[in-house]
Order: structure tokens, then C-alpha cells, then sequence
């Protein structure tokens, strides 16, 4: 006799299982509860968890931003996805394991972009631009690169039954031709959901150097929805809706400049007549090889402090090597 499918190990490809395992299709749906059931208890394998390092650390290497989103509802994306049962789900088409589809995350940011009252060239690098056929102008990608979210693998069980109770099938299924009525029997519909609790790790990434700003204003636009709006089906009822965490911003080379000044406020102050040559000297030593949105504060301060002494001349070689560090 064979065994029943629930005294079976877990699957080791959720997908498949999904697609391949159904038996039968029954009105009672005993079929499609034992394989949900079986499903379930699938478990996360050591390739998915070496294929997530390198999938990670090859974007790392290409400065890519990563957002971690934890799943506070049950998450039912790519429903619509096509299954042997009545309802699909998102899941890697190699590993097994569920997955945010980059179009899905990129469809939310314009969703989210309404909020942050963005310029229209502001919502063309972010999101790019369709044609204009008036001005015969073709349409333009975005400048940003929004990757399919991965699972990452310390959640090791991430599914769960759910259930899709419709209380009116005949209505339903007829097209609107039997009218529904508080005599009907609900039809409860099992499927597979991720639960909450489930992290994934979503990266963006611009291809443009010295570019850096847009991923992470994509990334704080990006949180904002995933927290408010939700993703995937059935937000209206709770479902698809995280916590965020986003990654550190690096400070800006004038965030840097001004924590330089900062440092040296004091010292500036303390520039005299007597002590400006030698003070001017270990500025400029200081000050060469910084970049020059960085040094920028630090001699603007200087300029400004000799100018108050009226002692500022550019035919001073050392007056004029700040105002040439200045001019680049």
C-alpha cells in the first residue's frame, strides 16, 4: 500500500511539489489540504543558503543598496501565478523558495512615488519615462536597477496554510446569473501564504557613478510602501505588509567637509597675524589631498576668517593657493 503523502518527507522544491504532486482534484479538496499540508513543512537547503552568499556578495561588488524587509502579515504575492490549484504563488523557479519579483517591487514605488511629490525628472530616473509620440521622444529605462527580492535562508520554514472562504460560489461561477443568497454554503479554498516573521533582502542598484543618492531615496520610497500600502494580493484585507529596515547612508562629501570644519573650528579662530604663515602652511599640507567638495568648508572658513582681519590679499602666494584650491 502506498504511504500517504503526509508520511512522506518534505519536498525539497516547494515549486515543484506544487506543480507536479497534486493527485486528484476532488470537491472536498483532500487532495489539494494534504499537498498544501505537505508543502508546508518544506524546509530551506543548503544550496539555497550558498546560493544567497553569492547572489548577495556579487551585488555587494556592484554597490548595490539593500533594503531588509520582514514580513508582518502573511504575504500572498503571485497569486494569480499559474498553478494546478486555484491560487498561485511567487516562488524561485530554482530553489523553491518564495521571492519578490523586481516588477512587483518597482510597480510599488510608483505607487509610492505619488506621496513623495516627485519632479518629472525626479520620476524619470527612478522610475523612466514612455514615449512621447507628439514629440516623436522614445522612452527611456529607469537609471535604477530594482532586483528580485531573496528569502534569505535563516527562515527556514516560510510557509503557511491560508484559507480563501468564498460564500457565494454559485453566484461566482455563473457569472452573476444565480443571485447570491444567505442560504448558499462557503466554499473554503486553501493556499499557500508566506508567513510573517520571513525576511527578504531587496537590493537596488544605479549603474551610473557618483550616483549614489538615488538608491537610497529609492530605497526610503520603497519602505514607505512596503509598510503602508503593502505587496502582492489582498492588502485590502491585511495581507503583504513589512517591516523595513534600511541600510546606513553613506554621508555626503560636504557632510564630510562640514564634520572636518567642525574639527578644526577652533584652530581657524585662533589664526592671527603673528601665527598665519605657519598655520596657513599646515592647512594647506591638510587640505591637498582631500577632495574638494570636502576641504570646500574648512577654506571657506579660512577665507572668511582673514577677511574679517582685512588681512586678506590674493597676491599673498598663500592667499591664492586657497582660492585656487577653491576654484577646482
Amino acid at each position: 500500500m502506498r504511504a500517504s503523502r503526509l508520511d512522506l518527507p518534505p519536498p525539497d522544491h516547494a515549486g515543484l511539489a506544487l506543480q507536479r504532486y497534486l493527485k486528484e482534484h476532488d470537491n472536498s479538496h483532500v487532495s489539494v489540504r494534504e499537498l498544501l499540508e505537505h508543502i508546508a513543512k518544506s524546509r530551506v537547503l543548503e544550496v539555497y543558503k550558498q546560493a544567497f552568499e553569492r547572489w548577495k556578495g556579487a551585488l555587494e561588488q556592484h554597490g548595490a543598496v539593500f533594503l531588509e524587509a520582514t514580513t508582518r502579515t502573511p504575504l500572498a504575492i503571485g497569486l494569480g501565478n499559474s498553478s494546478p490549484l486555484e491560487n498561485g504563488l511567487a516562488l524561485h523557479h530554482t530553489y523553491g523558495v518564495p521571492y519578490l519579483p523586481g516588477s512587483a517591487l518597482k510597480g510599488l514605488l510608483r505607487r509610492a512615488a505619488a506621496r513623495f511629490g516627485l519632479s518629472e525628472p525626479e520620476k524619470a530616473v527612478l522610475l523612466g519615462e514612455g514615449p512621447d509620440p507628439k514629440q516623436k521622444k522614445p522612452g527611456n529605462a529607469a537609471y535604477l536597477v530594482y532586483w528580485d527580492g531573496w528569502m534569505h535562508h535563516d527562515s527556514s520554514q516560510p510557509f503557511q496554510i491560508d484559507v480563501i472562504t468564498v460564500h457565494h460560489p454559485d453566484y461566482y461561477s455563473s457569472r452573476g446569473q444565480v443571485w447570491p443568497t444567505d442560504f448558499d454554503d462557503p466554499n473554503p479554498v486553501a493556499f499557500l501564504s508566506v508567513k510573517p516573521g520571513v525576511k527578504f533582502h531587496i537590493p537596488i542598484t544605479c549603474p551610473a557613478e557618483n550616483a549614489q543618492d538615488w538608491p537610497h531615496k529609492a530605497a526610503e520610497m520603497l519602505k514607505w510602501g512596503l509598510e503602508h500600502l503593502g505587496l502582492g494580493g489582498k492588502t485590502n484585507a491585511g495581507y503583504g505588509y513589512f517591516s523595513v529596515k534600511l541600510p546606513p547612508k553613506p554621508k555626503s562629501a560636504y557632510e564630510e567637509g562640514l564634520e572636518l570644519l567642525h574639527t578644526y573650528q577652533k584652530r581657524i579662530a585662533a589664526i592671527k597675524p603673528a601665527n598665519e604663515r605657519g598655520e596657513l602652511d599646515f592647512f594647506l599640507r591638510e587640505l591637498a589631498d582631500k577632495p574638494p567638495a570636502v576641504r570646500r568648508p574648512v577654506l571657506e572658513a579660512i577665507k572668511k576668517h582673514l577677511q574679517e582681519w582685512k588681512v586678506w590679499k590674493e597676491s599673498n602666494p598663500q592667499h591664492a593657493r586657497i582660492q585656487e584650491l577653491l576654484d577646482l
